[in-house]
């Protein structure tokens, strides 16, 4: 081999070392991390149902009345004059009828909760690092999110989409962290994971203060815009002051949404699984 060959391989490692370095550093720089507020939530409760089966009878009654009508019986008119001696009556029975029909909407006071200070959504992650197993995690504390409690019929819980902001993950490196907010998730184009609930199973019965409620959470988790379902396992307690706070947590697949890992030569055996986790505190609306 040349000299000139000696000297020019360890200068070919240095370049590719050297550009290693600076692609990370350019592909991980981001932009600051949009505000965002929790979205709406938008679906219908469940006991939504009863009300609109009502809805169809009193619309069906209006329409006989009206066919009755149609049919020219102009002896209905007559009737009222002999319903007028107990016209007192009908107005004191009036007020009892309305204070019946409002006792459903004062059922089971609806509290709307958001994700407040103290929320954290982590992410774990095996490898090899230097020769020496590590578990890799990473925190952030942009999450957002809606929930909405019924206390007197938690079955009728509902949640509104999480969003996390993905430019925001922060390890125990810094050269990680741009790695995570660069090639992996590509922060930059794709800001937000975001997690759509499609059902709650296993929660119901009253809210107790102090009481632990555990129960499944299956949505639609989206990854730089590649969307797959996932079912969170959820440990909550319900506080006496109106809060909400526990954890939510699953495991997936990064192949499953082709987070690919840049090859580092001290990093190896980087596992497929991705563990998720949400601890949250939900505090009522505007008091978080």
């Amino acid at each position: 081999m040349s000299r000139r060959a000696l000297v020019g391989a360890p200068a070919v490692v240095v370049a590719a070392a050297l550009a290693v370095v600076i692609w990370f550093l350019v592909a991980g720089n981001v932009g600051d991390p949009t505000p965002v507020t929790a979205p709406p939530i938008t679906s219908e409760p469940t006991a939504t149902t009863g009300t609109t089966a009502e809805t169809s009878v009193t619309t069906a009654t209006h329409a006989k009345e009206e066919e009755a009508g149609g049919d020219g019986d102009a002896e209905a008119p007559p009737t009222e004059p002999a319903a007028e001696p107990t016209g007192a009556e009908d107005t004191e029975e009036a007020p009892e009828e309305e204070s019946s029909e409002e006792e459903p909407v004062q059922s089971g006071d609806v509290v709307e909760l958001e994700l407040s200070e103290g929320t954290e959504a982590r992410f774990s992650i095996y490898e090899d690092l230097r020769g020496e197993p590590f578990t890799v995690v990473g925190v952030t504390t942009e999450v957002v999110g809606r929930v909405r409690v019924d206390p007197s019929d938690l079955s009728r819980s509902q949640m509104g989409q999480i969003l996390i902001n993905a430019r925001t993950f922060a390890t125990d490196s810094g050269n990680r962290d741009r790695a995570i907010r660069g090639p992996i998730l590509a922060a930059e184009q794709h800001e937000f994971i975001t997690f759509s609930p499609t059902g709650i199973t296993g929660l119901s019965g009253a809210a107790e203060a102090g009481r632990e409620y555990s129960f499944s959470v299956a949505g639609d988790l989206t990854v730089r815009e590649i969307t797959r379902p996932v079912t969170f396992t959820v440990v909550a307690r319900w506080d006496a002051d109106g809060r909400l706070q526990g954890s939510a947590s699953t495991t997936v697949l990064r192949s499953d949404f082709e987070l690919g890992v840049p090859s580092v030569p001290f990093v190896a055996n980087v596992a497929d699984e991705v563990g998720l986790e949400l601890a949250f505190i939900a505090a009522p609306a505007g008091l978080g």
